[in-house]
């Protein structure tokens, strides 16, 4: 059999292995059904407005607070002399709100702070500035004035900064930290669990290390996009499902998705994860013990990188972020990045791919020397000295 044949072999088992197409759907199912059911719960829980607060009214002599909440408030004026007991009753009865204007302050007597209360101090506002306009002989249409921004016309050369880009790179990159936690349960569970069953050795004998290790990269990889793709689309029909809900037209979902952004995410994906998946299976390859190894904590640290893609979003023509996008393993994230919300060449574009195929290819094989010589060691985990020589035999 050749190697090509003996690779697909190993990366189709792998990939039934883990990928079970049916929980796929069912999961789908139960998430499509949780969202619907959210979504018409909210529309029922907030058909109707909540019951309007009553509040009691104090020293509004010329009725301008009770003009400024008449319309969302219930109001009652209440005698001076009532004014202690209504506070005492407070904690009782834990209804209404009291309003006294003074001569410096308004005083607000309520049982605890909510929404209502919220909402009530914002109309206070509002009446405030109105008797200040008023001390300044103002009108509203001056004051408008007075607080309006600057008039200035824009005009750039490069336009394509959005923020609906930005959510887009936000969107890619949560995807990826997906990826690489599926990776690393994948991946830790099928290589140290046959080290353990001593299932490995006798594989190994009828195909080469690097066969079985290519096999378990790609099939894993291809495990972890499909449940990048399972994603997207729960994702998508949440969204969807929420503009509908706060009124938006399903139109406004496609404004946020651009088909070269997500035509160039996809290969930088999929380096990626090839990549992150070379790099966790070579450190489960030297990990005897899952429970008990000190090297387990490094199958987290492709997590890392993918975290530091963030930076880009600060300032993406710095020389930090131009270095993330180059720098092979944090370019899978950072360059699609990039090029989502400022303008990137096309020369990086295929530079930074280049250097992403180049340390796949010598990861896979770093990956497969490892894995070649730690399957025969019993008992005692290699070091990282060992590990050294492990890369440098022929």
């Amino acid at each position: 059999m050749s190697y090509i044949k003996q690779v697909l072999t190993v990366t189709r088992w792998e990939f039934g292995r883990f990928f079970k197409p049916k929980n796929e759907l069912i999961g789908l199912f139960v998430m499509l059904i949780v969202f619907t059911l959210f979504y018409f719960g909210s529309k029922l829980a907030f058909s109707d407005k909540s019951p309007k607060i009553t509040v009691f009214l104090l020293n509004d002599e010329n009725g301008a607070i009770a003009e400024v909440l008449k319309k969302d408030f219930k109001l009652q004026t209440l005698p001076i002399d009532q004014k202690d007991q209504f506070i005492k009753n407070l904690s009782i009865n834990k209804e209404g709100v009291l309003i006294n204007k003074n001569d410096k302050s308004i005083e607000l007597y309520a049982y605890k702070l909510n929404n209502d209360i919220k909402e009530l101090k914002g109309f206070l506002d509002g009446y405030q500035k109105q008797v200040e306009m008023q001390k300044l002989g103002l009108t509203a249409d001056q004051l408008s004035k007075v607080l309006s921004s600057a008039p200035i016309e824009e005009s750039y050369v490069y336009t394509e900064n959005s923020n609906k880009r930005l959510v887009l790179a936000f969107f890619f990159a949560g995807l990826m930290i997906v990826a690489v936690f599926l990776s690393f349960a994948y991946q830790f569970t099928a290589i140290t669990g046959e080290k353990q069953l001593k299932i490995t050795e006798q594989i190994v004998s009828a195909i080469s290390p690097q066969v079985w290790m290519d096999g378990k990269i790609f099939g894993i990889t291809l495990t972890g996009m499909s449940s990048m793709i399972t994603n997207s689309l729960l994702i998508t029909v949440g969204t969807v499902i929420f503009f509908q809900f706060t009124g938006t037209p399903i139109s406004k979902v496609v404004d946020f998705l651009n088909l070269p952004l997500i035509v160039l995410y996809l290969p930088f994906a999929i380096l990626g994860v090839l990549i992150w998946n070379a790099m966790l299976a070579a450190i489960a390859s030297i990990i005897t013990d899952p429970n008990n190894s000190g090297k387990s904590g490094l199958m987290m640290l492709p997590i890392l990188f993918v975290m530091a893609s963030f930076f880009v979003t600060h300032d993406p023509d710095n020389g930090f972020s131009v270095f993330l996008s180059w720098f092979p393993l944090t370019s899978a994230t950072s360059m699609p990045m990039r090029w989502a919300i400022t303008e990137v060449g096309v020369e990086q574009l295929i530079g930074s791919f280049i250097l992403l195929v180049i340390t796949f290819y010598f990861l896979r094989k770093i990956a497969a020397k490892i894995f070649r010589v730690s399957i025969l060691m019993t008992g005692k985990e290699p070091s990282w000295s060992d590990v050294y020589k492990f890369i440098k035999m022929k």
